[in-house]
């Protein structure tokens, strides 16, 4: 939950209400990983590019459609007078006030470096009904044509953000950081990436992260001989699951895919 804080920064307007809802991806990154061009030139014209450089990535938002004072949604877990640690150490609600949050009414909104929202967003609806069942796609019938380029293709790793071990039923060994890799081409990772993670349900908090790119590949044919490559070296250090899938340590994996040919520029 996002609300306006009681500072300079913030608009009079916006102080000390609930201004919308996020979901996150639960990992550190810099605020330059993922901030729009205009996020980072108001900070820069604010002088505030030493604030606020550590962060989360946001993979969804809402954003509340009436003014509600934050104390209607929060009156035990936010105090005024400890605004400051709140905001540092991000208490949880109450169940009592997760379920006055569930029923502020809200708009999905885009969020910056992920997939648009396309078509008709239903507005003023309660938090609670924000992961609703999807409207199947329009059918149609008829000859369907189309035509495929070869062009620059590039080689990707994607780490699994979440409980790698759970996707697999597996209990978690302690202590065990190995995370699930998954390899892959493609002339497009954004739209690759928002393909990979559209058969999860919007709720889940597990979905593939940002991946390691190549230098693009003349073709994918070269891009397909760099991901056999890949693939061979990686057996003998990671654990396979199959197909494109893996499961190691993000470092090992990520020395093994710098050392392909044609993945660095200045690689062999």
């Amino acid at each position: 939950m996002i609300y306006g804080a009681t500072s300079a920064e913030t608009s009079k307007a916006q102080r000390n209400r609930v201004l919308g809802f996020l979901q996150i991806e639960p990992k550190p990154i810099r605020d330059v990983d993922k901030a729009s061009p205009v996020g980072m030139k108001r900070k820069q014209d604010h002088g505030w590019q030493d604030k606020w450089t550590h962060a989360i990535p946001v993979v969804r938002a809402w954003r509340v459609n009436e003014p509600i004072l934050l104390e209607r949604v929060a009156p035990t877990t936010y105090r005024p007078e400890a605004g400051q640690a709140i905001a540092v150490w991000n208490p949880e609600l109450l169940p009592e006030e997760v379920d006055l949050a569930l029923k502020v009414r809200v708009t999905e909104t885009s969020v910056f470096g992920e997939p648009p929202i396309f078509g008709t967003v239903p507005e003023r609806v309660p938090l609670a009904q924000a992961y609703r069942p999807s409207r199947a796609f329009p059918g149609g019938f008829g000859e369907r044509t189309a035509l495929y380029e070869d062009g620059p293709t590039q080689l990707y790793l994607a780490p699994f953000i979440g409980d790698s071990f759970a996707l697999l039923g597996e209990n978690k060994p302690f202590g065990d950081k190995s995370v699930l890799l998954k390899i892959g081409i493609s002339n497009d990772h954004v739209r690759r990436l928002g393909e990979l993670n559209s058969g999860f349900p919007p709720a889940c908090i597990g979905r593939w992260g940002k991946p390691t790119l190549s230098e693009p590949y003349p073709g994918r044919k070269a891009a397909e001989d760099a991901e056999r490559v890949f693939k061979d070296a990686a057996k003998a250090r990671l654990r396979s699951l199959g197909g494109e899938f893996f499961l190691g340590d993000w470092d090992t994996a990520h020395i093994i895919f710098a050392n392909i040919p044609g993945v660095s520029r200045f690689g062999g």
